[in-house]
Order: structure tokens, then sequence, then C-alpha cells
């Protein structure tokens, strides 16, 4: 019978952790028979790795391996025997536990499973054995830093960009096809639903066939062996199309887009691998015409906008309930939310189930609805590691299975939260139609210069046309 190992985290079943918080664990060992070892230590890791193959130019046969590594954090910990030391041990048949204690830095960036890199922590156990391989146990676990989005009053600035673009035809100008997109913030969390609002005003004679609004993840590499080389991947995170927008039309399109269980915008420019995210507007004219595409940063953090303190004191009595219920599945924490969607006189309640501390430290994940399997393996693709990441280590000596295989990082989800939905009182006034102008009450020469302000001046033939947005 082999040995076996069992590695598990004190009140926390998920294995999830931010920055600066306190990790704690067992590791519990059975043997069957007497062993001859030199020592058994525990270590926490984490590291940043990456590598690609890339191709010599001007022979494709030329290929130069580009990497880079990164660690930031190794503690290891000697429950039997020490270091250094040549005598051997008779470790005994029987159960062993032993304990594990380290608080994580403040400044350890997000983990991240990807394409071409990852950013990793984990557990390891291993069993120095004289003249063999040593034995080892990984336990990997996630790490998350966190990106408070009440910590700064930039990410409740609502989101809005404005563009216009002339077609040609038969050699003339087309009138402006004017394309506005607008969200309350500009800052969310997983779990949340970004609703937006999307203004098209086709004054042009060409139609539009359908508009595109997606959210894509850009991941960054950057490595330094043996030269100074970036990579970049993206990924559709979510999307939503709409119909078409006749020429001399105009539409009003309302939507959102769900965010699942993805990693927070990276905070920390110093790793070398980051993560970013961008609303994107595609809208697709008919013809042989270019696509008409805008672009604007969202960015994603863990812990989301809280509206009021009120709401905040509400979160903090619904999760000391939770709290208290200190090893609980996911299907029962699901069910607990469930029922504080309801509140004491039965209507339904949208506060989410997460706490709220401290604003110098963040919130435990124990509180937060985890995300699922489907929702962690989604998004992002096993990074293939060609090389021994130990060595002098065979790779048949490392004790895994097929659950810690196919780890991926699990990020915190936040549903039943809801964020504010733009008034739709709001859309007109900014941009008014040139075949639809707006009619002043009041006389220009009555009004004071504050009370508008002037964005252009257009002449057509006799006729000039005032344009102006209200304050």
């Amino acid at each position: 019978m082999p040995i076996e190992c069992l590695i598990s985290f004190d009140n926390n079943t998920q294995g999830v952790y931010y920055a600066g918080q306190e990790l704690s664990g067992v590791v519990d060992l059975t043997v069957d028979t007497t062993k001859r070892i030199k020592a058994i230590h525990i270590t926490v890791n984490g590291y940043a790795k990456i590598r690609w193959i890339k191709k010599g130019y001007p022979r494709d046969s030329e290929r130069a391996m580009c990497r880079a590594y990164r660690s930031y954090l190794s503690s290891r910990s000697y429950v039997l025997g020490s270091c250094g030391v040549n005598s051997y041990l008779d470790w005994m048949a029987g159960e062993y536990s032993y304990t594990f204690h380290v608080i994580l830095p403040e400044n350890l960036p997000t983990s991240f499973d990807g394409k071409y890199g990852q950013i990793h922590y984990e557990i390891i156990t291993t069993i120095d054995r004289p003249g063999r391989y040593p034995k080892v146990f990984k336990l990997p676990f996630t790490v998350i830093h966190p990106v408070d989005l009440n910590s700064d009053a930039i990410y409740r600035v609502p989101l809005e960009i404005l563009d216009r673009k002339r077609f040609w035809s038969f050699c003339c100008p087309t009138g402006p096809l004017t394309v506005k997109f607008s969200t309350p913030y500009c800052g969310y969390a997983p779990g949340q639903k970004i609703h937006f609002v999307l203004y098209i005003n086709n004054e042009s004679s060409i139609d539009i066939t359908a508009c595109d609004v997606k959210l894509k993840q850009e991941v960054t590499y950057e490595t330094h062996d043996p030269q100074h080389e970036y990579r970049y991947d993206k990924h559709l995170i979510a999307s939503k199309q709409f119909g078409n927008v006749l020429r001399w039309s105009r539409k009003v399109y309302r939507g959102y887009l769900e965010l699942p269980s993805i990693p927070p915008t990276s905070a920390k420019t110093s790793c070398p691998i980051t993560v970013n995210y961008a609303m994107k507007i595609v809208i697709k004219p008919t013809e042989f015409h270019w696509k008409m595409k805008l672009k604007v940063p969202v960015t994603i953090g863990s812990v989301p906008i809280m509206d009021s303190s009120s709401s905040a004191g509400v979160l903090q009595a619904n999760n000391n309930s939770i709290m208290r219920a200190e090893s609980v599945d996911e299907p029962q924490v699901r069910a607990m939310a469930n029922e504080q969607l309801l509140d004491n006189e039965g209507n339904e309640n949208t506060t989410p189930t997460i706490m709220v501390t401290d604003a110098d430290n963040p919130p435990d994940y124990i509180q937060m609805m985890p995300p699922s399997y489907e929702d962690a393996m989604a998004l992002s693709e096993k990074f293939f590691d060609d090389l021994a990441y130990m060595e002098n280590v065979s790779v048949s000596s490392v004790v895994t299975n097929s659950k810690n295989e196919n780890f991926k990082p699990r990020y915190p989800v936040y549903y039943y939260y809801e964020t504010p939905i733009i008034p739709p009182e709001t859309l007109y006034d900014a941009i008014p139609s040139r075949y639809h102008p707006m009619v002043l009450a009041t006389p220009m020469s009555d009004m004071s210069p504050t009370s508008l302000e002037l964005s252009h001046v257009k002449t057509f033939g006799k006729f000039q046309i005032l344009r102006y947005m209200k304050k």
C-alpha cells in the first residue's frame, strides 16, 4: 500500500484566499509499513511562469523558446527531520497529522491560467527518501488580489463613448452615422450585469445590418529570455447582437451582459501576465463599407460597488448568519442565498449575499457564492508546460489526481446584485437628429450662457442648425 496524503484547508473548503489573509491547514499522512526517510517538509509555493515557442526568421525551422519565471511565495517548514542532514529516520507505520500556517503577502497577483502562462499557487508536501526520488503531493489553491471598486470614486463614473462616421457612396459623402454607448458604471464584479444603452442615429443612405456589443478579455504575456518579447491573447467573455438600423432612421437598443467567473483586472504592473477588459461595439453596414468599431476599457473588480451604507449594514447582518455555518457545501449555500432574497414581509430583496468588513480588510470569500465548475473551466485554456517543473524529481514520483490536473482558479461571483439602469429620458437630449431639430420654448437671448453648451454649428444651404447639449 503506498503512502496516502490528504491536504485540507482550515475553514475554507473552496481553497480561495485574498492576498494578505492567513493560510492554514492540515496534512494527513498514512503509511502502512515502516519507511526509511530523510525528512518531511511542507512548502507553500507561488510563481508566475510563461513559455511559448517562437519560430525563427528567416527560416521557420529555427525556433526559440521564450520563457519567463518569477517567484512570489516560497515558504518551507520541516515537520520531520531537518535540512542538510544526511542522517536517516525510521518512519513508523501509522497515521500522522501535520499543520502548516503562513500569512500571504499583500502584493501577490491574482491566480490565472492562460494559454501561454499561468500564475499558480500550491501546497507541496515532500517526503525525502534516501537513494530514491522524493515523494511529492500537491494541492493547488486560488489567491485573489483584492480590487475594491469602492476605494476610488472613478469606478462610479458612467461610461460613455460617442463617435461619428461618414460613408462614401458614388464618390460622394453621405450623412453621418452617430453611435453613442453608455453604461451606469465603469467598474463591475463577476456575477453582475452590465446594463447598457446603444443609441444609433443613421443619417446616411447606407443601411446597418447588425450591431454587436462584446466584452473581451485581453491578456498580455511578457518574457525576457532569450529577449524581450510580448504575446497577446483575447477571449470573448459575453456578447449581445442586435438587429438592423435602416437609412435615415435611429434606434435605441437596451441590453445587458452577464459577467461569469473571471479574474479581476490586474492591479500590479510588475507581473509578467496582465489581464484587462474592454467593451467593443461593432456596427456592420451593408455593401462594401468598412465596419465602425468602438472600444472602451472596463474595470473588473473583486468587490462590487455598494450604493449606500444602509445596504452595507444589511449585508453585514445577512452574512453574519452565514458565518455560523462553518462547513456548508455549495447547494446548501445556494439554498441559503435564495431564502435571504425574501425579507420578513415576503418581498423580494436584491441585495447580494456577501460580507463587508472594515475598509482596511477585504471581505472573506467564505460568505461569497462560489462559481460553478463549468464557469471556472469555460474561459481559459490549459497551460502546457513541456519541461519538468522540479529538478531531480521524476514526474512519476509526483502524486496528482484528475481534479488537481484540471485545476482552474475560482473567483468570487456576486449573484443577485443589480446595477443601476440608465433612465430613458437622458437618451435624446445629448444627440438631437438633423432631421428632427429640437424646438426651444425659451428664446436663445433669454437663456444664460451656463444653461447650454455649444457643441458645433453646421450650415446646410440657407439653414443653420444649432446643436447643443443640456447641462
